[in-house]
């Protein structure tokens, strides 16, 4: 009986494996993969995670928001700098590049358009470890934090800023930085 057993299971495996062995092949298109980085010479690399980073401001009452100078919360975001080597520069600083509102409000990123319908009179503050707000013209750089070997972490904060009655809708915005070692 096991003997007619084992031999009924031998056949049976080796009847899935023929049939395996003879089914076709199939290739199907992929996709693309992008490598993206960058060589640097400096006293340290930007993190990865730090490179392109989305900071969530969150839902915010546009009750919050109804007169020109009115702030949402502050929400704490980071550049985090690795491999830096001190012997080589000791501090580094942030200047941050982005579309400003109008040209009295140089501190206030303009808010990107949506097409379900973008949030107005009301833009985004890039605030130093202080809670000063930054200047948005890519050549202003915040105060110079002291670099660690290793890893060093650069606090920042955002916020929304009303320009006026803030009306409801997505409120997105977009900034590039740029760090200057010393």
């Amino acid at each position: 009986m096991k003997i007619k057993t084992l031999a009924i299971v031998a056949l049976s495996a080796l009847s899935l494996s023929s049939t395996v062995a003879l089914a076709a092949t199939t290739t199907v298109n992929g996709g693309t993969v992008h490598f993206k980085g960058e060589v640097v010479n400096a006293a340290c690399a930007v993190d990865a995670g730090s490179l392109d980073q989305t900071v969530m401001l969150g839902q915010v009452r546009s009750a919050k928001l109804a007169t020109a100078g009115s702030t949402s919360s502050s929400v704490g975001f980071n550049i985090q700098l690795d491999d830096c080597d001190t012997t080589v520069s000791t501090k580094a600083s942030v200047a941050f590049s982005g579309t400003a509102v109008n040209s009295t409000n140089t501190t206030v990123l303009a808010l990107q358009n949506s097409a379900a319908g973008s949030a107005t009179n009301v833009g985004v503050q890039i605030l130093d470890s202080a809670g000063t707000p930054l200047a948005l013209d890519g050549t202003t750089f915040s105060k110079a934090f002291i670099l660690n070997d290793g890893t060093s972490v650069i606090p920042f904060q955002a916020r929304y800023y009303a320009t006026g009655a803030a009306t409801a809708g997505i409120a997105n915005a977009d900034a590039t930085f740029k760090v200057q070692y010393e």
